[in-house]
């Protein structure tokens, strides 16, 4: 199973995200950008959700961060903070509007990670994108 490392300062925004996701993806968590930068190493994520807005390394310094130690991670960036269409242009970073609607993050994850071969049997079919409407 593919991992997902989740950074998001609201406990709420990471729960939301696990519920949505952790049957697709083994979900690891991190409450900043240097709790992220402490468990890329531990977790070695095939892809990242990052929040832009959050104290101590926000997610701008977060994209720097793994920039500067060539990480080629795919991430998908999911802000109400700013304007999507202002994020640096890094081949590895995939806009997603955040909204309890994961259909944007859904989009996202299908353009950054390759589509598993037919041949292997072994990966389980991705979800439905209309499957992940979070209803309260």
């Amino acid at each position: 199973m593919m991992k997902m490392l989740v950074v998001d300062d609201d406990p709420a925004w990471r729960a939301l995200y696990r519920m949505g996701f952790e049957g697709d993806f083994e979900v690891f968590e991190a409450v900043d950008g240097l709790d992220a930068l402490a468990a890329l190493d531990r977790v070695r994520p095939e892809v990242i959700v990052l929040d832009l807005k959050m104290p101590h390394l926000d997610g701008m310094g977060f994209l720097r961060q793994i920039e500067r130690r060539g990480l080629r991670v795919p991430v998908i960036v999911c802000s109400g903070a700013i304007a999507m269409d202002s994020l640096p242009a890094i081949p590895s970073v995939f806009p997603a509007q955040k909204s309890p609607d994961l259909r944007n993050v859904w989009s996202a994850l299908e353009a950054a990670l390759p589509r598993p071969s037919e041949k292997d049997s072994s990966t389980k079919p991705r979800r439905a994108i209309e499957e992940t409407l979070w209803r309260g």
